[in-house]
């Protein structure tokens, strides 16, 4: 059985990936960080594989390490911490459901006026969630699943930083449930050091090409 930890992480954020690299590397064979902007390797491990990045892949460099691999591929981000029996549950998840996440949202009707603003079921890692149920956008810093099931390439993330929804609409064009797990809040808890930028930031007042994208797909499928 082979598992790895993926991570796309901006050079602004060492310290955080640093904390979240900890949080992970007793759980996992080996963790994957593809260095957005990095001039210097910020954690020397044998568990720990880097590749050096312009930024050119955006937060889908987690992606860039499912070519050769075949096993558990969890996804994750830098500004996490990840409970010790982390690995263990996703596993467990994984086997049961297929492509799991402990985040997401689900739209109740199209066509939807903002991809961030319109109401919907929201799921959010950093609170409890409920139930475990099927989801229509995951979020890849809490996602996991097996090779056998699901492995995009790289051309499925047409546009960096919007993985999430690439993934989804991949996962569900292939007639594949994403689920998101019932969990308690405090269970993955955000770290302490500020983060100076997020995509959720950048993108929440302007993001008018994640909306095309979501009504163009679900409006059409």
């Amino acid at each position: 059985m082979k598992v790895t930890a993926n991570i796309a992480s901006l050079s602004t954020r060492k310290e955080q990936l640093i904390n979240t690299i900890n949080s992970l590397i007793d759980q996992v064979d080996k963790i994957n960080i593809c260095l957005n902007n990095y001039t210097e390797c910020p954690l020397e491990h044998d568990k720990v594989n880097y590749f050096y990045s312009d930024n050119v892949f955006g937060d889908a460099g987690k992606f860039l390490f499912l070519n050769d691999f075949e096993g558990y591929y969890l996804t994750c981000d830098d500004d996490l911490i990840y409970p010790k029996n982390y690995v263990k549950d996703m596993i467990e998840a994984i086997d049961k459901f297929g492509i799991v996440s402990h985040h997401g949202r689900t739209f109740t009707k199209f066509p939807i006026e903002s991809y961030y603003k319109t109401p919907s079921h929201r799921f959010r890692c950093l609170d409890e969630v409920k139930t475990t149920e099927p989801i229509q956008i995951c979020g890849t810093g809490v996602l996991g699943f097996h090779t056998k099931t699901i492995k995009p390439s790289m051309k499925v993330f047409e546009k960096p930083n919007l993985s999430d929804i690439w993934f989804s609409i991949y996962a569900n064009s292939l007639g594949l449930k994403i689920w998101v797990l019932a969990h308690e809040k405090g269970y993955i808890n955000y770290q302490d050091i500020p983060v100076d930028e997020t995509i959720w930031g950048q993108k929440k007042d302007s993001d008018k090409f994640e909306t095309d994208l979501i009504n163009n797909y679900f409006l059409n499928k």
